[in-house]
């Protein structure tokens, strides 16, 4: 790899696949259909063919500790199956509990969930494109060659720092905003 091989890097780790309203029907889901449709629209966003991206025991989980909205019957609406995207999308960050803390902490009704939704969804390629600037600077700033094993240790320290910081800010966002008897 070059010296800018780390350019190729950062343009596929950020380039992962999102479900949009429109992938998601209208009509009630049972959970293997569910499982079925995020493991289709997500295949791409896999480190490894054999991950798994959401399981029964998980969608169980979130029911049982009241992070989704209790269901009906046995299929899950529209807004369930966006509460799963969210989690999906903080529970690299965020445990569970802190994920509840934020569901928990505000009046989320099917409406306000499908609209923070579709507005993350519409926000996240400039998340991306900020996330690629960022990196990208920290490795020419420090004129990162990779092949230099010194030079790879460095640029892992560094984005791992860069990673820790990002999850220290959204949990103090939790911490300060979400938190019961703040």
């Amino acid at each position: 790899m070059s010296n800018k091989g780390y350019k190729e890097i950062i343009s596929a780790a950020v380039n992962d696949s999102d479900i949009f309203l429109s992938d998601i029907p209208e009509i009630d889901l049972y959970i293997d259909q569910i499982i079925s449709l995020i493991e289709d629209k997500y295949k791409d966003n896999k480190r490894s063919p054999k991950d798994k991206l959401l399981t029964k025991t998980m969608i169980n989980n979130y029911s049982k500790e009241g992070i989704i909205k209790p269901i009906k019957g046995k299929k899950y609406s529209r807004a369930h199956i966006i509460q799963m995207l969210m989690i999906y999308s903080m529970k690299n960050t965020l445990t569970i509990k802190e994920i509840k803390e934020v569901f928990d902490s505000g009046n989320f009704d099917k409406d306000s969930l499908i609209k923070c939704y579709v507005d993350f969804i519409e926000d996240k390629s400039k998340i991306r494109e900020m996330t690629k600037e960022m990196v990208t600077s920290f490795m020419e700033e420090a004129d990162i060659d990779l092949e230099e094993d010194s030079d790879k240790l460095f640029a892992l320290l560094g984005i791992t720092a860069m990673s820790s910081y990002m999850k220290n800010i959204a949990q103090r966002i939790v911490d300060e905003y979400c938190m019961e008897g703040k």
